[in-house]
């Protein structure tokens, strides 16, 4: 470091006067933490008057030790606030008013004195990356051959231009720390990013604070693109504000900006002297620093300010500090080209601010840690969980280069009810990807309302992902983009301009490597067609519901550090998974939540009990009588479609999670295609009723009621066989949508009456059908009566008994009027025969 003695007095009363202030600031914040630990309390005679201070409840606890590293850390906590919010954000009234009788020197003084000492032994000196900064600046400000009275000149315009360069990494981000905390300037600095000034900063309203409080701030690490840049210098000047511009290296400040600058700082490289200047200010050394000579200025150059917090360090000897600094300098040198592909695939980049685009930056959890949601131990993600095991592959061929980014699948579109687990999806995909997640969505896109302010949101949300790639980039709620063309013509351009803008930038023709893009929504029918096709968001998976095995899966996740689960227990937590289903995933977080709740109270731990008491709970309570109907109305449905081969039931249950019960069945996609098929079909809806009937004597009314009751099904097929397939008895090739088969039907009593023939004609088949299997429609009802729920194997040994029951009745009457319709005899439909269930028997067994 230069110390010619022409620069030094500027520099050595410029150093006087930062540290002082650094001092005195670090100073002020170990009294608050004193006072806030109680070691000390605050008093003063009025509002004007001096503030003293008197000793706290716990100052003698203070003096006899122990409190130093409490003072510390709460020292740490007061950095993060300022002024008089110190006391309400700590919860603490710390002033105390004194009376006109009291003794304002007090018989305490001589104690208060040793608190302070004591207070003040406890501040720990600067970080070593202030006090360099700040030396850096002093030199400079000496060398720029401007004396005091200049600088204070130039700086009291009323609107200076200031650039700040650098020759250190970490000095951009450490000054502008400096400025804002009111060190370098006698008031703190209240900065606003070049790229937020626009036109509408113009108005009157914007203009009214003219302090330096306020300043435009332009810097390097904030990567704002060169547009941005350029119009924010344009428009700045008609803001009355200072212009303030800080980098690392000379070379990344705008020419323009350096060009008509009122005061340039351009700082020197770190050097030897600088080193033992700054070693001597933290740890207070001297006697032993002259070994840091030992440090070439050539070394020093691959040093940043960062190193610099590692290696020197308060309580460590100049030995210390010339190790450590030796072993960074041996560290290989890490690449900061923003244009280099290799760092960009072998580390997420970080930035200590990011643009305001009102997403949430997360970084991932750390391998190694167990509680992290990662997508391999996921439950009830199926088809997502694959695409995102085959992405971590082939992320690491691209971060070795053997994979190009345009060949892999980035692109995601989840869609599912609410609750299935989406966002939970992407905060598990960015964990197991070891990437950082950008999460935003379109509602927080357009908080600005305007449509430039929301436009420029939804491109610094993808400028910002840019900035940190490799990274997920997580869209919620993107079913609000709508859809061109859709809104009113008063609405039409905004929204218009406000899609197309998104479909550029999601754009696979445009370069975004390193940025895994997951959009979500509950209504995929909404979103404009260009939005999901080929190159955008292209690869579209449901998350349905969970089933019971993943139910059971979110059950074991949510308790597993709270109940470990094993033996016996396991049946019970598969029983739970079983009355849930119906739920989402964040049904059962809420529900295990509510079960710690209670167990808490209790003051005891969480069993499963507590859990299945809450399912409980939210289910209505049935008598008797109602719950066989219902066992009896859905084993109508079971056997109807089991024998009927229309369908496979995969789950029937009396015991849905909204008190519903209900037959979940994968339909064999033949049926469809044949009129026999379409009558089957209609048989299994109205079979349930049919049990009613004929086994209890009376059916209820829960055949009916809304657009997806097996009466509405029915006739919506019987209305598709009239009046859309070319089947029908009457005009059968006038095509009519069987979407609109409601209004339809209202209006055309003639077709009413052929599609009310059908309706009668299938439920006699239903009645007949099940008279012929009253045996198997007990089997289930008596198995759901006992279990609720059946599922996997419970249910598969359930409709084998059923088919049993089939063969033993054809046997004992091997011709009957109603042939089933299987799902063999409908693919022989085709060749106009139809072969009866024995003659299909003695075909495969033979």
């Amino acid at each position: 470091m230069s110390m010619a003695s022409p620069h030094a007095p500027v520099r050595d009363r410029l150093l006087r006067f930062w540290l002082r202030r650094l001092r005195h600031q670090t100073y002020r914040h170990a009294l608050q933490a004193a006072v806030n630990l109680k070691v000390l309390q605050r008093v003063t005679a009025g509002e004007d008057a001096p503030v003293r201070y008197a000793p706290g409840h716990k100052s003698e606890v203070f003096l006899r030790g122990g409190l130093r590293r409490k003072l510390r850390l709460e020292m740490i906590a007061c950095l993060a606030f300022n002024g008089d919010e110190e006391d309400e954000v700590f919860g603490k009234k710390t002033d105390t008013l004194i009376g006109p009788d009291d003794d304002e020197e007090g018989a305490d003084a001589e104690q208060v004195k040793e608190l302070l000492i004591a207070v003040h032994d406890a501040v720990e000196p600067a970080l070593a990356a202030e006090i360099a900064t700040i030396l850096m600046l002093g030199d400079a400000a000496a060398h720029s051959g401007h004396s005091l009275t200049d600088l204070y000149a130039l700086l009291s315009r009323p609107r200076p231009v200031v650039a700040l360069e650098g020759a250190v990494p970490g000095f951009e981000r450490c000054c502008s720390h400096l400025l804002r905390r009111g060190i370098l300037l006698p008031r703190p600095l209240t900065m606003i990013p070049v790229d937020r000034i626009t036109l509408d900063w113009a108005a009157p309203s914007v203009m009214r604070p003219y302090s330096p409080r306020l300043t435009i701030l332009i810097e390097s690490s904030y990567e704002i693109s060169r547009r941005d840049v350029a119009r924010g210098l344009q428009h700045a000047p008609t803001t009355g504000l200072p212009l303030l511009a800080i980098a690392d290296h000379p070379d990344l400040l705008p020419e323009r900006l350096v060009q008509s600058a009122d005061l340039r700082l351009s700082c020197n490289p770190l050097s030897p002297a600088l080193l033992k200047e700054v070693a001597r200010h933290v740890i207070g050394a001297a006697d032993d620093l002259d070994m840091l000579d030992a440090v070439s200025p050539e070394d020093c150059s691959t040093l940043s300010l960062d190193d610099l917090l590692w290696c020197i360090r308060p309580g460590m000897s100049g030995s210390e500090v010339l190790k450590r600094l030796q072993a960074k300098i041996a560290q290989p040198p890490e690449k900061h080209s923003a244009q280099s592909k290799k760092s960009a695939r072998n580390a997420p980049s970080s930035h200590s601010r990011t643009a305001d685009t009102g997403g949430e930056l997360i970084q991932p959890a750390a391998p190694d840690d167990e509680n992290a949601l990662r997508v391999e131990a996921l439950s009830g993600y199926g088809e997502a969980a694959e695409w995102a095991i085959a992405l971590k592959n082939d992320l690491v061929l691209w971060r070795e280069g053997q994979l190009e980014w345009q060949d892999m699948i980035t692109r995601l579109l989840l869609h599912g009810p609410p609750g299935t687990g989406k966002t939970t999806f992407a905060k598990a995909l960015a964990n197991s990807l070891q990437l950082p997640l950008l999460a935003t969505s379109v509602s927080t896109w357009l908080e600005p309302s305007a449509l430039g302010e929301v436009l420029q949101r939804v491109r610094e949300t993808f400028e910002e992902a840019e900035r940190h790639r490799p990274i997920v980039l997580f869209i919620d709620e993107i079913n609000g983009f709508g859809t061109r063309g859709g809104h009113k013509d008063r609405d039409s351009s905004y929204w218009n301009s406000f899609i197309n803008k998104a479909l550029e930038l999601l754009d696979g023709a445009v370069a975004r490597e390193g940025v895994v893009i997951v959009g979500a929504t509950n209504k995929p029918e909404l979103l404009d067609r260009a939005l999901v096709r080929a190159g955008r968001l292209e690869t579209h998976i449901e998350i349905p519901l969970p089933d019971t095995k993943s139910l059971s899966g979110i059950l074991r996740h949510h308790l597993k550090r709270h109940l470990p689960i094993e033996g016996a227990e396991i049946e019970q937590l598969l029983r739970i998974a079983r009355r849930a289903n119906g739920m989402s995933g964040a049904d059962i977080e809420k529900l295990v939540r509510e079960a710690r709740q209670r167990s808490r109270r209790e003051d005891r731990a969480v069993t499963l009990h507590d859990v299945e008491a809450r399912i409980k709970n939210r289910l209505p309570q049935l008598d008797d009588g109602l719950r066989y109907r219902f066992a009896v109305h859905e084993a109508g449905h079971v056997v109807a479609r089991t024998l009927t081969g229309v369908a496979e039931v995969e789950l029937v249950t009396i015991e849905g999670s909204d008190g519903r019960p209900y037959t979940q069945s994968t339909f064999h996609p033949d049926v469809m295609h044949h009129e026999e098929g379409r009558k089957s079909l209609i048989w299994s809806y109205v079979a349930g009723r049919a049990a009613e009937e004929v086994v209890v004597g009376r059916p209820t009314l829960g055949a009916g009621g809304g657009p997806q009751s097996d009466l509405a099904q029915a006739t919506a097929l019987a209305f598709s066989l009239e009046a859309s397939v070319g089947v029908g008895a009457r005009q059968p090739f006038v095509y009519r949508s069987p979407d609109t088969w409601e209004d339809a039907l209202a209006s055309d009593l003639e077709l009413r009456a052929r599609v009310s023939r059908r309706l009668d004609e299938a439920y006699a088949e239903a009645l007949a059908l099940v008279r012929q299997n009253v045996r198997g429609i007990k089997i289930v009802a008596e198995a759901l009566l006992e279990h609720g729920t059946l599922e996997g194997e419970p249910l598969a040994r359930v409709l084998e008994k059923v088919r049993q029951c089939a063969m033993m009745r054809d046997e004992m009457q091997p011709t009957h009027d109603a042939v089933p319709a299987t799902r063999k005899n409908l693919r022989c439909l085709d060749s106009g025969s139809v072969e009866a269930d024995s003659a299909m028997r003695t075909s495969d067994s033979g």
